[in-house]
């Protein structure tokens, strides 16, 4: 049955990487979405006469084409024996998969190391183990640890993803507010400004994978082994109501929603970044990935971020993911230029350019964090002080239904039904 329900996706899988592959790969330079690809003018005699080496870069995000294509000519002028081209694609994962699959890999890619296809072809042996691998030097040993698949590393971690709460600080400033600093200030913190006539906090619920993503970095941070656990449930050894500590966080994740906007099951991202912009709610929670989008929508607002304090100040730490990890396959043709070419997006004043372009904390030791915002978040992750997602064994479709879950207990506010369903998500999963 893992079999059929394997080659099924795998079809799927083909279906969309066709149709990116027709809809992309014209030659065009981009950054909105679409195939972008640096082609190359330079001739032999531009290099002495020397044969070029011509790798292909494919990198799954769209927003940094444009800084890449900055490094990427650095690099061309570093090494002009190896001419790099850029190559991003809709559905960039689908494809990289199919690539992998049909022995047509990339010179060089980027990927996640929780991804869960992206572990299965590793596990097949598509992709080169770099474990204690001289490329692992500069980086953060908290995130190799945390990069591992089956205790070994095949990707080069450079820029990170994580979650915390925006905060309005005028409006901290304003009524005399401390960063909260456990679970129970937060709360406070929330009194205060509904006394005040403002709105505590903003929620997009309408969106499930938001949802999701509050619900994964919350269990990750307060549910003791939780990952053991759920591994425990979904091979059907255990049930969810087994945790002694699961129905108090549903009802804080709930209790929180008494300080939010009246509608937020009708809010969407978008509407919660602008109305925080606008400076209608103090508060909202989600990814460092909103940074930029805030500047642009207001940029006269005054705002920076705190962590999502645990029950305990001493308890209080980051779900991490890898946003941005370079590897390379296994039988690459031209492996030794791109392993030049990873070392050279590895080094930290590059790595410097390009998380001050996206925004992102940095994997890499040695570089400085520039973006202020995140400044309380990045001394978690210099400490050491992250954790992994616990979604990175999670089966295809377990994520959707968990924030679909949590949606119904927002609108219904039914505890005991929400367990009940977690449970009917999670029970016997592998063996179905």
């Amino acid at each position: 049955m893992k079999t059929v329900k394997r080659a099924m996706f795998m079809m799927f899988v083909l279906s969309l990487a066709l149709l990116a592959a027709c809809g992309g790969n014209q030659g065009t330079s981009q950054s909105g979405g679409g195939s972008t690809t640096t082609p190359k003018t330079k001739s032999d005699s531009q290099n002495g006469g020397a044969a070029q080496v011509k790798i292909e870069y494919f990198q799954m995000k769209n927003e940094v084409v444009d800084v890449v294509n900055r490094l990427i000519e650095k690099f061309e002028s570093e090494h002009p024996g190896i001419d790099v081209e850029q190559n991003n694609v809709p559905n960039p994962e689908n494809v990289w998969s199919i690539r992998l699959s049909t022995n047509d890999a990339p010179d060089v890619f980027t990927h996640y190391p929780h991804n869960a296809v992206f572990r299965e072809l590793v596990r097949e042996g598509r992709v080169v183990d770099l474990t204690q691998d001289p490329l692992l030097a500069n980086i953060n040993p908290a995130i190799v640890d945390l990069s591992q698949i089956d205790g070994k590393n095949y990707l080069v971690p450079i820029a990170l993803a994580t979650m915390g709460v925006y905060y309005n600080v005028d409006l901290f400033h304003e009524l005399h507010l401390d960063i909260p600093q456990t679970y129970d200030e937060l709360i406070q913190t929330a009194e205060k400004l509904k006394a005040a006539g403002y709105t505590p906090f903003y929620f997009h619920d309408k969106d499930w994978n938001g949802i999701r993503q509050e619900v994964v970095f919350k269990m990750g941070m307060e549910l003791d082994n939780i990952s053991e656990f759920l591994d425990d449930v979904m091979n059907g050894n255990k049930h969810i109501t087994e945790h002694p500590q699961i129905r108090a966080l549903a009802e804080r994740i709930l209790q929180l929603r008494e300080y939010g906007q009246q509608d937020s099951l009708g809010t969407g991202y978008e509407d919660a970044l602008r109305e925080f912009a606008n400076g209608k709610g103090a508060m909202w929670f989600t990814g460092i990935w909103a940074i930029p989008s805030i500047q642009d929508a207001n940029p006269n607002l005054n705002f920076s971020m705190f962590p999502f304090p645990a029950l305990n100040a001493e308890d209080t730490k980051l779900q991490v993911t890898v946003d941005t990890a370079i590897g390379l396959p296994a039988g690459g043709k031209n492996e030794e230029a791109a392993r030049t070419f990873v070392e050279f997006m590895a080094a930290p004043e590059n790595v410097q350019v390009y998380v001050d372009a996206g925004k992102y904390p940095a994997a890499v030791q040695g570089v400085q964090n520039n973006v202020p915002e995140m400044a309380k978040l990045s001394e978690l992750i210099d400490a050491g002080k992250v954790y992994p997602t616990i979604m990175s064994v999670w089966p295809p479709g377990v994520a959707e239904e968990v924030g679909k879950a949590t949606q119904e207990m927002f609108a219904v506010g039914d505890i005991d039904s929400y367990l009940q369903n977690l449970d009917t998500i999670f029970y016997n999963r592998y063996n179905q």
